[in-house]
């Protein structure tokens, strides 16, 4: 056990742009946990949908001028952040988030400490017995980036367990190490920058832990238009060259762009699905 862990704080940090109602019903699924000990941060990233109206005086609301999507949306927004002393939470506004989440999550960094980035069970909110992600796979040098256990049986994925990375729809990280990692490369608009983030963790001697409790559940795609929509497939793309190009040669990037592109399409590496949606 790591006895620093013993007095935790934690904070959700939701990256806002243009969530409406959505953002709300995230923030009243935190309210409604079983423990309030916590706090919660909104970083919105220059919303013009009114979504921050009415949002609770005890909500820190951290406002930008416009949007800088997810990497730079949420380093900007943390380093306003003057509590160094705490375990951030990086939640997706498309999602709830069960009656435990807080508490079990809390029991888990309580036992493991510091020296994990951590991910929980988050399941499809329109069908809460699938699997949206329970772990990330990522081998780079095959081209291959992907969920663990996607559209499968919530059941099969009850263990806690090592992982490659942990995605950004749900990233629990102490502000210490985030710090020391200087957040997200702002290179990555959206997508694939939490993988890079857990690469570049590794060599700081961090691992990567997934958590089958707590849960929470995605409206998958809700920001770009849905699921199979243009504009997430061409962010994708691009965010896949940038991260293969980051650490391999320009013509090895490029091949290993077509090979992720042909296991998405032909389903050769099971199921295919990466990141989080908040643009």
């Amino acid at each position: 056990m790591d006895n620093s862990a013993k007095n935790i704080n934690i904070r959700v940090c939701i990256l806002n742009w243009n969530g409406g109602e959505t953002l709300h019903r995230c923030i009243d699924s935190l309210l409604q946990n079983t423990t309030q000990d916590f706090s919660i941060t909104i970083i919105d990233n220059g919303s013009t949908d009114g979504s921050l109206d009415n949002i609770k005086s005890s909500i820190e609301v951290i406002k930008l001028d416009k949007n800088y999507g997810y990497s730079k949306g949420y380093n900007l927004g943390i380093e306003k952040i003057s509590n160094n002393d705490e375990y951030i939470v990086l939640l997706n506004y498309d999602t709830s988030v069960s009656s435990n989440f807080i508490s079990s999550l809390s029991n888990q960094i309580k036992i493991n400490g510091k020296k994990y980035i951590y991910g929980v069970k988050i399941l499809y909110k329109n069908n809460k017995n699938l699997i949206w992600y329970a772990g990330g796979k990522a081998d780079l040098s095959k081209g291959i980036i992907s969920h663990v256990g996607l559209r499968q049986n919530s059941k099969n994925y009850n263990s806690a367990k090592k992982t490659d990375y942990i995605t950004g729809c749900c990233l629990v990280v102490h502000k210490d190490n985030y710090q020391k990692l200087n957040g997200f490369d702002t290179d990555f608009f959206m997508y694939n920058e939490d993988v890079d983030f857990c690469i570049r963790a590794k060599g700081l001697g961090l691992e990567c832990l997934y958590l089958p409790d707590p849960v929470i559940y995605h409206d998958v795609s809700l920001s770009t238009g849905g699921n199979y929509s243009i504009k997430k497939i061409s962010l994708k793309l691009k965010s896949t060259y940038i991260l293969f190009r980051k650490y391999y040669s320009f013509p090895k990037s490029l091949l290993l762009l077509i090979i992720y592109l042909n296991r998405t399409i032909f389903n050769l590496n099971g199921a295919n699905e990466v990141g989080h949606d908040v643009d």
